[in-house]
């Protein structure tokens, strides 16, 4: 119980994640070009709403229509500039990209990722299955505290958008 309080605490903990200059989540070009090239996989340059909802199921089974078509800001297609457009200026202060993530790959709650998930995931993409040795050499290779299993922590050390940024480093730039 101590364990499970002491972990509902720490989930709870804002993370000094960077910030643009109205104190929303900073995304970069770079790290939206990431996420672009994920839902553009015929490389046009631009997004429907039927694009976005059907590479959105695949992680999202119940997204709507309606929320889709409100991520597109009401419009039936958006290009990469437009969606940098939307989401340079964001104002998302009580936001943790990577945590919301995670949640994608831990549907039930656990705290750790289930590799059944990632293995439909990769099929439902369209990679084939995935067996069980790939499977193994996905937990090893993402397990960075060596225990066996992926957390939250881990999950983070693997993405490149949302990462803590600790204001009292120093730069050499």
């Amino acid at each position: 119980m101590a364990a499970k309080r002491g972990q509902e605490l720490k989930d709870h903990v804002s993370l000094p994640l960077p910030r643009n200059e109205k104190g929303g989540i900073l995304i970069t070009e770079d790290e939206l070009k990431v996420a672009w090239e994920f839902f553009d996989t015929n490389g046009k340059g631009k997004l429907t709403m039927s694009e976005i909802k059907k590479r959105l199921q695949t992680f999202y089974k119940d997204i709507t229509t309606r929320e889709v078509k409100f991520l597109l800001n009401n419009q039936p297609e958006i290009t990469f500039e437009e969606l940098y457009a939307l989401l340079k200026d964001n104002q998302l202060t009580n936001f943790d990209p990577v945590k919301e993530a995670f949640k994608v790959y831990d549907p039930n709650n656990t705290g750790f990722v289930d590799m059944d998930i990632v293995k439909s995931f990769f099929k439902e993409l369209g990679y084939g299955d995935i067996s069980d040795e790939d499977a193994k050499i996905i937990l090893e290779t993402a397990d960075g505290d060596k225990d066996q299993r992926i957390g939250l922590d881990d999950f983070r050390m693997m993405v490149p958008f949302g990462q803590p940024h600790d204001p009292s480093a120093s730069s050499t730039d």
